[in-house]
């Protein structure tokens, strides 16, 4: 049977990591309490459009028991779906104008049929996530775009776009996916990332496309790099 000796430095500097440790989870968890429910809206609520056309931007999380996430977000734009779409099928410039995409190529294309790569990263406090796709895109122009996993750090990554016109006021736009990723990270944190980053994605793009402008004033470059 084996012992381990400790000095009194050893034994303090032990016992202050574990204090920092535990301080640390705490902290971080206090931020995903907070960051998994400002702002949150279920869809299923009330009158979903009359919702988003008073400015509201509607987020919905559900974890089934194979951790598959099914994950949708609504916003409403004032624009037209064309004007929507130029900016989301942008492919080889996507990572200049959305927030958390690093790298973006259209790698092929077969009539309305792209394959593009990207690389994301995203995060919370000192945990950063780095991830990369290989999605084929099917391309129903003007209304909607869906898209399967071909390869990356996911076990399932599939979902689409759907662009719905109001008139010629402006556009519904529903973004949602079935996504079970393939890296380490505490499922409280993936789920809390993605509300907050789809919510943040599906606004930009509405910055984007009301002003008429090539990249976002809420899309910090600092995010973008490194």
């Amino acid at each position: 049977m084996s012992s381990q000796t400790y000095t009194a430095g050893t034994l303090a500097d032990s016992i202050q990591k574990r204090i920092t440790g535990t301080i640390a989870v705490i902290i971080l968890s206090l931020a995903f309490v907070f960051t998994a429910h400002a702002g949150d809206t279920n869809p299923e609520d009330g009158d979903d459009e009359t919702r988003l056309l008073a400015g509201e931007t509607l987020i919905s999380l559900v974890r089934n028991d194979d951790d598959v996430i099914d994950v949708s977000g609504s916003i409403y734009i004032e624009s037209m779906p064309e004007e929507i779409w130029a900016i989301i099928t942008d492919y080889n410039n996507l990572a200049e104008t959305l927030p958390k995409i690093r790298k973006s190529r259209l790698v092929e294309e077969n009539g309305d049929i792209k394959i593009v790569e990207q690389t994301s990263k995203t995060g919370v406090l000192f945990i950063k996530i780095k991830f990369s796709s290989k999605v084929a895109i099917r391309e129903s122009f003007p209304d909607t775009l869906s898209f399967d996993l071909i390869s990356g750090d996911f076990d399932v990554f599939n979902g689409r776009w759907l662009l719905k016109r109001n008139g010629n006021l402006g556009t519904f736009v529903n973004w949602s996916a079935r996504v079970k990723p393939d890296f380490d990270a505490p499922g409280f944190i993936i789920d809390a990332v993605q509300k907050r980053d789809l919510r943040e994605l599906l606004e930009v793009i509405r910055d984007l496309s009301e002003t008429g402008s090539t990249t976002s004033t809420t899309v910090v470059n600092a995010d973008q790099h490194g």
